[in-house]
């Protein structure tokens, strides 16, 4: 049978250039967001969560009419046979983001709880990469200014002009870069009793397409070799925060106030 894995990362991880490398692999293909309309629309695509919520429900409505944990595990389980059906005959890993994770939860979801998919990964054996960003500073600015620019991706209209540099609201960045701390600390700890490997942005941003350490830990937890010398289509959008911060030196002594002096030396 088909391996899934997934790739469990937050918003400006590297998600997309990891999910890249992973696709290039032999025999393995790689599902986007499947909880994000945005990028997997349900109308379109088979692969999105919500398209097989849908049908799923459209088949049998005593899921929710009649609920109970055993449908729930079967229905959950049920999509990611789904994503292995779609993919046959090849090992999947499918991009789920920290803020989609909710889309897994039954009806009772304590707040700081282990989520009930990464239980499930567990009994199921399901594989977790978990890709994130050390540096929740510049992940915080990065993704405040992809949303001033409209421009999330490399590959998208308009990436290859010349970045400008903003302003930022500095107690937004420090409320939100500590949130994604805390956050981050959480799936640490609930990913340590999944069958997990661990990858930062950092690792990933500067090692994938040397044939280094990064690519040899990846390809050997997902049990899978490289196709070919890889040589990414993905790009880093946000030059560093000095260049890309208009009010840097406010952001610098606010940072260092909080706590995250580290993140701006």
């Amino acid at each position: 049978m088909a391996k899934v894995f997934i790739l469990l990362s937050h918003e400006r991880s590297g998600s997309h250039l990891a999910g890249e490398y992973i696709g290039s692999l032999e025999n393995f293909r790689m599902v986007d967001e499947v909880c994000n309309p945005g990028a997997v629309r349900p109308s379109k695509h088979p692969e999105s969560y919500h398209r097989f919520r849908y049908d799923y429900i459209q088949k049998d409505a005593s899921y929710l009419l009649d609920p109970s944990r055993q449908r729930h595990v079967d229905f959950v389980g049920g999509f990611f046979d789904h994503l292995r059906r779609l993919k046959q005959p090849h090992d999947i890993a499918i991009d789920i983001k920290y803020g989609h994770v909710q889309n897994f939860e039954w009806w009772w979801c304590p707040v700081l709880e282990r989520p009930f998919l990464l239980a499930l990964a567990q009994e199921i054996d399901i594989g977790v990469v978990h890709l994130y960003r050390e540096n929740v500073v510049e992940a915080t600015v990065s993704s405040l200014i992809a949303d001033k620019r409209k421009v999330w991706h490399s590959w998208e209209a308009g990436a290859d002009r010349p970045p400008q540099a903003y302003g930022l609201p500095v107690q937004n960045v420090i409320y939100r870069a500590k949130l994604l701390e805390r956050q981050t600390a959480l799936y640490k700890e609930w990913t340590s009793r999944n069958r997990t490997i661990a990858v930062t942005y950092e690792e990933v941003s500067s090692g994938l397409e040397d044939g280094g350490e990064v690519e040899a830990k990846l390809s050997a937890f997902l049990g899978a070799r490289p196709r070919r010398a890889f040589h990414p289509k993905h790009r880093k959008l946000t030059p560093p925060l000095r260049e890309v911060v208009e009010n840097y030196a406010e952001l610098k002594k606010a940072c260092e106030a909080a706590g995250l002096g580290k993140f701006v030396a």
